[in-house]
């Protein structure tokens, strides 16, 4: 277990364990002794010399707190926490019983309070490089980034040699997309650990962010070599495979990811191999038509930058929102919590209300060949991206926050009738949309692009004479876009060279529609700036069983509307729910949803905390 990101099991300095002037000799030796067993992970050897009655019996504040480091190790929560209270009732000035008792609230989701303890623990102890590691880890697990580097650097200035915290600020530089930081103490971490295996699979991420394919597949192939059961390897085997169109390859490597212990992810890695058993059905078309092999090349050139460039897009686009609002019927809210193992839907493109989505992209960027294009493909594709929209529970550190605004209630918080302000808004942690991509409770690993992943729409205003990106990270998104019009002129240069009848010509149109379908929704009108928009934006191979359907029966209309579920489980990340200020007995729905909620609790919904979800009536007017 970890102490939420950072790692529990290093070495600890005598400074915080043991204090020769208070505690007694025998005490020593127990002290010893536990810290021998715990770096060689004998926890239940631990757990049974430090029973509850040597433990009272001794009385002593640093047993109780590494009694206290093991239940965390364990995930027995409560236990830890009971240990760490008793190790600061003890003795209220003992920095590690503080930190253990953060470490509990931190992995429990309470970050104000395990924000107090890490302070305090430095502050009792400003030689404590755990505590700043430990607070390191809350701050990036927050995406204060700047933050958590500052103190990852403060452990290290400590303690030079964990190599976790080097793996864990690599971690931060990727997410920061400072992807040769990252990769520099990767390389610290495994000058200091040889074997560690997630040392360079992290490492391989990185070099696969900067285009470094085959040092990213050394990289992997040594990760797999020290751990052949190591799921998470052949999934980036495989995806870098993808990258560099080995596409059986790939296909290869999620299989074999696919018979280890996946922890649920399951769904995405079939996806996954859809997406490559996809690819090489083009390439099959592609080979059997008669165009020379230069322009095949060519062709699959540009597509592979094209690819590159959207990534590029989506990762400047990336949120570093903490919660998201969902401003949606009551009737959605009760199903969220009446069932264990609800997923939240997300509907196919198609089903945008707004007439506009997804053309402002086009606007931007102003070429009708480009346009016609993308229209022609769809035209012979039906489209297979899924949505979900949401705002920001909290943005630019709580200087704007859409929990509870009357614009958003008129606009989207409505009953099923249209009622406008009669609906609820459900505010969800941002953790929602991660993978849960950990090994064994001690270090992350990154996301890969294609995972679920929140993005901030781009808003485009429009001049006399030219548009504009207004979006604080417009640095890195109008050149790309430069960059993608350019690229995607040469593929329409390249299908002009034939007839409109050609395959080869209806092949290329087919591919720009498909790429550029994955980013249109991501760009909106600037008159809706006001938003701060957050997007889930999801292509899906068509002939995916995740894709599902619901019955519908409207006049003019198919009897299906498409869909496809949410990774997690949607109950163990809802923080708050908002009743809309014109909802009728609003009293009788805060005392359903909150009987429901505990009700999944005593079905064996374990990870949900009834008292950490607030249900709350709005306080906006509404005439």
């Amino acid at each position: 277990m970890k102490i939420k990101g950072y790692i529990c099991g290093e070495k600890k300095s005598s400074k915080i364990i043991i204090n020769n002037t208070q505690i007694m000799e025998e005490t020593q030796e127990l002290l010893k002794k536990v810290e021998s067993l715990f770096e060689n992970e004998k926890y239940g050897e631990i757990i049974k010399l430090l029973s509850n009655e040597l433990l009272s019996t001794q009385n002593n504040s640093d047993l109780y707190a590494w009694a206290a480091w093991v239940k965390l190790r364990q995930h027995k929560l409560q236990d830890a926490f009971n240990l760490a209270q008793a190790s600061i009732r003890i003795n209220p000035n003992n920095s590690f019983g503080y930190l253990m008792r953060g470490g509990v609230y931190h992995e429990t989701d309470r970050d104000s309070k395990a924000l107090v303890d890490y302070d305090m623990a430095i502050k009792l102890d400003a030689y404590n490089s755990y505590a700043y590691g430990a607070r390191a880890a809350l701050f990036l697990d927050s995406k204060e980034y700047d933050e958590a580097i500052s103190d990852f650097n403060k452990s290290i200035e400590l303690k030079k040699d964990n190599k976790r915290v080097y793996i864990n600020r690599g971690n931060t530089w990727w997410y920061k997309g400072e992807y040769k930081m990252a990769i520099e103490d990767y390389n610290i971490a495994i000058e200091l650990s040889p074997n560690d295996e997630l040392a360079y699979l992290n490492r391989a991420k990185a070099w696969n962010k900067i285009g470094e394919y085959e040092k990213a597949l050394i990289d992997i192939n040594k990760s797999i070599e020290l751990n052949a059961n190591f799921p998470f390897a052949y999934i980036f085997k495989g995806d870098v495979c993808y990258a560099i169109g080995e596409f059986q390859e790939s296909i290869k490597n999620y299989k074999v990811a696919l018979n280890l212990d996946l922890d649920g992810e399951e769904r995405s890695v079939e996806d996954k191999i859809k997406l490559a058993q996809e690819a090489i059905e083009e390439l099959k078309l592609l080979d059997e038509s008669s165009v020379e092999k230069v322009e095949k090349d060519e062709k699959l050139r540009l597509e592979k930058e094209i690819d590159q460039i959207i990534i590029s897009i989506r990762d400047a686009a990336k949120s570093k929102v903490k919660m998201v609002a969902h401003y949606t019927k009551l009737s959605v809210a009760d199903i969220y919590v009446k069932k264990i193992n609800v997923k939240m839907h997300y509907s196919n493109a198609i089903y945008m209300n707004d007439p506009m989505e997804g053309k402002v992209f086009f606007d931007y960027l102003d070429n009708d060949e480009i346009t016609k294009a993308y229209l022609n493909g769809e035209k012979r594709t039906e489209t297979s991206v899924y949505l979900g929209s949401f705002l920001p529970a909290e943005d630019n550190n709580g200087e704007v926050s859409h929990e509870d605004e009357l614009v958003m209630w008129r606009t989207y918080g409505k009953d099923e009738n249209g009622k406008e302000a009669s609906g609820c808004n459900v505010v969800i942690s941002s953790d929602f949309f991660k993978l849960n991509s950990s090994v064994d409770d001690e270090e992350s690993i990154p996301m890969s692009d294609n995972e679920e992943e929140l993005l901030n729409v781009v808003y485009v205003k429009k001049l006399k004479s030219s548009k504009e990106i207004t979006n604080d990270n417009k640095d890195k998104i109008e050149p790309a876009i430069v960059q993608l019009r350019e690229n995607l002129l040469k593929l329409i240069e390249l299908r002009n060279k034939f007839q409109k009848r050609d395959d080869f010509y209806k092949e290329i149109e087919n591919s720009i529609f498909k790429r550029l379908s994955t980013i249109s929704y991501l760009f909106k009108s600037a008159d809706y700036n006001y938003e701060h928009e957050v997007r889930v934006i999801t292509y899906v191979p068509r002939n995916s069983d995740n894709i599902k359907f619901r019955e519908i029966d409207e006049p003019n209309l198919p009897c299906k509307h498409f869909y496809i579920e949410s990774y997690n489980d949607i109950l163990p990340h809802i923080k708050k729910i908002y009743l809309g200020p014109k909802v009728e007995h609003y009293q009788r729905w805060s005392l359903y949803l909150d009987y429901e909620i505990r009700q999944r609790v005593k079905e064996g919904m374990t990870v949900v905390n009834p008292s950490s979800i607030e249900i709350i009536k709005s306080d906006c007017k509404f005439q």
